[in-house]
């Protein structure tokens, strides 16, 4: 009888000195400041280690009031993951999981997701985990609002970044809840990048970008969502290459009171329209420039701006009155004219920025021509899936769920992806519209400092003399 509990008593002992082993190897920054204060207390005593802790919480505290970046930088962040891996996560981890129902049952045994890696900002926890031998990422897409809830995250997501790892985030604090500033101006064409151009912030608290090169884009929401802030913040970030003459606006406006703000600066008296009409007349002259211009490059493959052949950009203020309350006749050109854009415009240097009110099988017929999609509040889940892309809500574009006080928060979804960003796009007030305007008014009137081409020691004007 002594030799079997001797006999289990090495066995738990064995046990033990494993655990502690594997934590001191998995968890070393952990296990040094256990040790660290272990010898502290050992010999210096509990008054003096608490009196020093004390004065390092009031030399934290003002650190932090006094210059935050720094402070989150160099100590916030690293105690914010410590404390939230192991109470938030490692503590409750096989409980929640397998309240979750993300367990692989083997007989009596029961194999769960592994924890990897803990990592956080401001405003997310993001947990890398090794699923168990027999598990799939739907597993988890399925179990992502149950985790969410068990985890008292405001907003989770999942997806795949490598084989055999799967990463879950967690939003702790929603950065969209603020208001966002407009798109800032450009100090120069140089710093006009047109593949990233930025219009809001992401969810993560990083620039939003979109692209005007390459693809098209659509956006979809209710009236008060903030839609035109779309064409606006695309307007300022696109602005000094507008006023050298390296972007070409064209604005199609039913509603006649959003883009007449930027007429005749931003969009030239040929380049704009309001009416049927005149729409379908401005509509063939941008096809058939599209066409002229497709000849003149030959076989040049890959568009970018330059000074006279220039980016255009068609921005449709609001796309319902073409594609179905206009006459039948009138919306049957338009929805020709504007398929060729979509369709051919791309590789020429033609792109479409498309808003629409509501997004529906019947009037929102040019969806899938769009690279590049965004849907803001909208009243139903059908309106989302329509906007976006069908199942949208099952991929987690909640857009019936935005809140009023929120305008310009979207959904994002690009060509071929299945997974959503959301974000939220500055906001442009009509004082950031009358700066854009004399922004650009001005530019154009300023003659550069030195005119000269590389290499040439005259002026472009001494030439021309």
């Amino acid at each position: 009888m002594i030799g079997k509990i001797l006999v289990w008593l090495v066995k738990q002992l064995a046990r033990l000195l494993w655990r502690l082993l594997v934590i001191v190897v998995c968890h070393p920054r952990t296990t040094a400041a256990v040790a660290a204060m272990s010898t502290l207390v050992l010999y210096l005593g509990w008054v003096a280690v608490a009196s020093m802790a004390g004065l390092l919480l009031v030399a934290a505290s003002t650190w932090k009031a006094a210059h935050a970046a720094s402070y989150e930088k160099v100590v916030g962040r690293w105690v914010r993951t410590w404390w939230r891996r192991w109470w938030a996560y490692r503590r409750q981890w096989v409980t929640v999981l397998t309240r979750c129902e993300l367990g692989i049952h083997d007989g009596d045994d029961v194999h769960l997701p592994s924890l990897r890696e803990v990592s956080t900002t401001r405003y997310w926890d993001r947990l890398i985990i090794r699923p168990a031998v027999g598990q799939e990422l739907r597993d988890f897409e399925d179990a992502t609002e149950r985790l969410r809830t068990a985890f008292g995250a405001r907003r989770a997501t999942v997806r795949e970044i490598a084989p055999q790892l799967y990463g879950l985030n967690f939003m702790r604090v929603d950065p969209l809840e603020e208001l966002v500033p407009a798109t800032p101006i450009p100090a120069s064409v140089a710093e006009v990048d047109f593949r990233r151009i930025p219009i809001g912030v992401d969810e993560f608290g990083d620039p939003y970008y979109v692209s005007l090169l390459g693809g098209t884009l659509c956006a979809s929401g209710s009236i008060g969502a903030g839609k035109a802030s779309v064409e606006w913040n695309l307007l300022r970030g696109i602005a000094p290459a507008t006023a050298a003459g390296l972007v070409r606006n064209v604005g199609i406006d039913p509603k006649v009171k959003e883009l007449s703000q930027g007429r005749p600066t931003i969009f030239a008296e040929g380049d704009y329209a309001q009416e049927p009409e005149e729409t379908v007349a401005l509509l063939e002259r941008l096809v058939a420039d599209m066409k002229r211009d497709a000849k003149r490059d030959g076989d040049e493959r890959d568009f970018y701006p330059r000074p006279g052949r220039p980016l255009t950009v068609l921005y449709v203020d609001e796309g319902a009155p073409l594609t179905r309350y206009w006459p039948r006749a009138i919306r049957s050109r338009i929805d020709d004219l504007l398929g060729l854009l979509l369709t051919q415009g791309r590789a020429v240097g033609y792109t479409v920025v498309f808003l629409i009110q509501e997004p529906t099988k019947d009037t929102f017929t040019l969806r899938d021509l769009f690279t590049r999609r965004l849907a803001m509040r909208l009243p139903t889940e059908s309106h989302t899936d329509a906007a976006l892309i069908e199942d949208a809500v099952k991929y987690g574009a909640t857009c019936h769920q935005i809140s009023e006080r929120t305008p310009g928060v979207l959904f994002s979804l690009e060509d071929g992806a299945r997974s959503v960003v959301r974000a939220r796009l500055g906001y442009v007030r009509n004082e950031d519209i009358r700066e854009l305007v004399q922004y650009i008014e001005t530019a154009r009137n300023v003659i550069p400092l030195d005119s000269r081409r590389p290499g040439d020691g005259h002026t472009s004007s001494e030439k021309a003399a």
